[in-house]
């Protein structure tokens, strides 16, 4: 199963089911804002990037 959160210096969020759900979680914390023009639909306040697992021993790997 993959899983997605959001990860900036300062903080990281919860594992989601979707990169939506961890984009809007990185908005509602103030990480970034939505953006269409921006391919993943967020512009990031600070340096961020949504991660994604694809199940609990796999590595991380980043998604943008």
């Amino acid at each position: 199963m993959r899983r997605y959160r959001y990860r900036t210096s300062v903080l990281t969020g919860p594992w989601r089911e979707t990169e939506f759900d961890a984009a809007n979680d990185a908005v509602r914390a103030k990480q970034a804002v939505n953006d269409i023009t921006q391919t993943s639909g967020i512009r990031w306040t600070v340096p961020g990037r949504i991660e994604e697992r694809i199940n609990e021993e796999a590595s991380t790997r980043l998604r943008y």
